[in-house]
């Protein structure tokens, strides 16, 4: 007779299985990605974890800023830690390339690479010392008041000397400043290798709280702390702004699910009236309701809209930019699109600097301007200005999806059955077996992806929701849009050049898909 624990039921929990293809990782690596991206909190504050038990600076991490107060200057850093096996042999060239791109000084010229020693770096011996570095790491400074400092390369070389005391080790980097922007910010490349020949880990405390507060330190002493007026004015201007602002994360902070209560002491009464007009305005904007006189009902999406309406304001200023005053209707990323867009391109960068993001601005034959964000690590430089180009949103379902689904018969494509179904008819001109062979290819890369099953040469199970699926995974692969390069001769040239060029190719097919522009 069985015993009592012969019969109990015990679960064993297993990780998911992972879905095949280039792109699957472990379920621990996956969980320690989402850790790191949620990043760290500051030793020492109450309910952290430890401090860092590995990597130069975490001693010093704990120490740096302990006299910075309220009137301390406002620097924000953003770090990245790069592996360069696994960004690809290009990926260190490419950053270098950017951030000197054309018109990031303050005349629109050239940037100008500097390291600790000399006003004019050279790249290539640069890069030539990382080839062998195991990772490298990219910062951007941003000062608050950045166009306050006389001398931006003297503080960067000031940070970068008190950073080399706290690691206890020499560093070897370069950095270049930007003023193309409404923020004035520094790019700064250290390599991942130490003095002594050693790899250089530095501590997760220090990258993501102590460098911050050296660099708060280093403003704070080169323009003064900042006056009551200066930090009046500044929570002035947030009260009407469209974006999230730290009159709203305070108000985050201090919503609970009764609300918000600002019957606030006598002494914060200044501080109370600049938040409820914050909330009088996030109220006109529907994120959030007045409960009674000093009570608000905040909205469970104010961050996330707040934080859309601010990168949404970005795109129009950077699209106006672009097109210099001339008339045009802006389309947005998550505006709807009839197929295609076919247009020159009026102006592109980054969206996202530390991570190497692109955009294009085009300007569309239909009229009007699009913006069209760009899979990380894609090269700007085989996109010229002026150039002509065809850009479609990811989200756009393939045609090639839609044909697969409709061939497929109780959840199975057959390539015998879709050249049966071609069989006497001309294809639109093609010949059905090459017609077939790209639906093959696509198969094969969403098989890659893991959305597809092969289950014998030429059969294929597919899933009944297969252009959702696809739609999504183009999406994450090309980063919101595939533009591909058509002429890089502006419109204006190709009428006067020697030689076939994209015109001439219009011309031939009747420029149906131009003409009306």
């Amino acid at each position: 007779m069985a015993s009592h624990d012969e019969d109990r039921f015990r679960v064993r929990p297993k990780p998911p299985k992972s879905r095949g293809g280039p792109r699957s990782q472990r379920f621990v690596s996956q969980v320690l990605k989402r850790v790191s991206q949620a990043g760290t909190n500051a030793s020492g504050a109450r309910g952290a974890r430890p401090a860092s038990t590995f990597g130069r600076g975490r001693v010093v991490a704990g120490m740096a800023g302990s006299a910075l107060n309220t009137r301390a200057r406002r620097v924000v850093i953003k770090s990245r830690f790069v592996v360069l096996k696994k960004a690809g042999a290009n990926a260190a060239p490419t950053h270098l390339r950017y951030i000197v791109r054309d018109g990031v000084t303050r005349d629109g010229e050239p940037g100008q690479a500097y390291g600790p020693d000399v006003d004019a770096a050279d790249l290539k011996a640069f890069e030539d010392r990382g080839r062998g570095d195991r990772h490298q790491f990219r910062f951007i400074v941003s000062v608050e008041d950045a166009e306050q400092i006389d001398d931006l390369r003297g503080y960067t070389r000031g940070l970068l000397q008190q950073m080399s005391a706290d690691l206890e080790t020499r560093l070897d980097w370069i950095a270049v400043d930007h003023w193309d922007t409404d923020n004035p910010h520094t790019h700064v490349v250290l390599r991942g290798r130490a003095a002594e020949g050693r790899d250089l880990v530095i501590a997760p405390d220090y990258m993501a709280h102590g460098m911050r507060r050296r660099a708060t330190e280093l403003a704070t002493e080169w323009l003064g702390p900042r006056t009551e007026l200066e930090i009046r004015q500044g929570l002035l201007r947030e009260v009407d702004q469209e974006r999230l602002t730290s009159l709203d994360r305070t108000l985050l902070r201090r919503s609970s699910v009764d609300g918000i209560d600002l019957t606030e002491p006598p002494g914060d009464r200044q501080y109370g009236a600049l938040l409820r007009g914050r909330l009088q305005r996030l109220e006109s904007m529907g994120l959030t309701r007045r409960l009674d006189a000093h009570r608000w009902q905040v909205s469970d999406r104010l961050e996330s809209t707040l934080t859309a309406l601010g990168e949404r304001g970005d795109i129009l200023r950077t699209m106006q930019r672009a097109l210099h005053g001339q008339s045009r209707e802006f389309v947005l990323p998550d505006a709807g699109r009839d197929g295609p867009v076919i247009g020159r391109i009026a102006a592109k960068g980054l969206i996202d600097e530390l991570n190497d993001r692109g955009y294009l601005v085009v300007d569309g034959v239909d009229g009007r301007a699009h913006y069209f964000p760009l899979n990380a690590g894609t090269d700007l430089a085989q996109f010229p200005l002026g150039g002509i180009v065809e850009a479609r949103v990811s989200n756009e379902a393939r045609t090639s999806d839609s044909t697969i689904a409709s061939v497929a018969r109780d959840g199975v494509y057959r390539v015998e059955d879709h050249l049966q179904s071609l069989r006497g008819q001309a294809a639109a001109g093609r010949d059905p077996t090459d017609f077939v062979a790209s639906h093959v290819r696509r198969l094969e890369a969403l098989r890659r992806a893991g959305i597809v099953v092969r289950v014998a040469e030429g059969v294929w199970r597919v899933p009944g929701d297969l252009s959702e699926r696809a739609r999504s995974y183009d999406a994450q692969r090309t980063g919101g849009s595939s533009v591909e390069l058509q002429s890089h001769l502006p419109i204006e040239r190709q009428t006067r050049v020697i030689g076939a060029t994209w015109l001439d190719r219009q011309l031939i097919g009747d420029g149906t898909g131009v003409a009306g522009g």
